[in-house]
């Protein structure tokens, strides 16, 4: 269910990729970061998403990574607002090396942008999520 929604609200955004992409379903990559349950779902959403970028199997590959990075290190960081800090900086440092070296856009622009947008929208999340997911998701402590 969570990759399907990461889907849908990736791929209706007509701004979730390339240098200036603000994705809101970045609001729910924080999900894993309070229960580790959700990461394989959530990773299977990226990659699945990212098949329909510009870029294709690049931007899945690339994604994909940052996830598995991200989760990962979240395994030995518990606080939220760190994670949602590391995983918008992977995001803008493997993110914009990949548009330079593909599409030639300036990195430090790309890094900027994108670690921007998905800082804003991953503190939605977490601002969201640490208050409701409870609710939504009874098995959540």
């Amino acid at each position: 269910m969570l990759a399907a929604i990461y889907v849908v609200t990736t791929v209706i955004n007509p701004i979730g990729t390339m240098a200036i992409q603000i994705r809101v379903s970045e609001m729910l990559a924080v999900i894993p970061f309070i229960n580790r349950q959700y990461i394989p779902g959530l990773i299977l959403g990226v990659a699945i998403a990212n098949l329909f970028s510009p870029l294709g199997i690049i931007d899945v590959a690339v994604g994909v990574s940052i996830a598995v990075i991200s989760y990962t290190i979240s395994y030995f960081v518990k606080n939220i607002w760190v994670n949602v800090v590391q995983y918008s900086v992977l995001c803008g440092i493997i993110v914009g090396f990949m548009l330079w070296s593909v599409t030639g856009i300036p990195f430090w622009l790309n890094f900027a942008t994108i670690t921007i947008s998905t800082l804003i929208t991953t503190s939605i999340g977490a601002v969201l999520f640490g208050k409701i997911l409870h609710r939504i998701l009874p098995e959540v402590k």
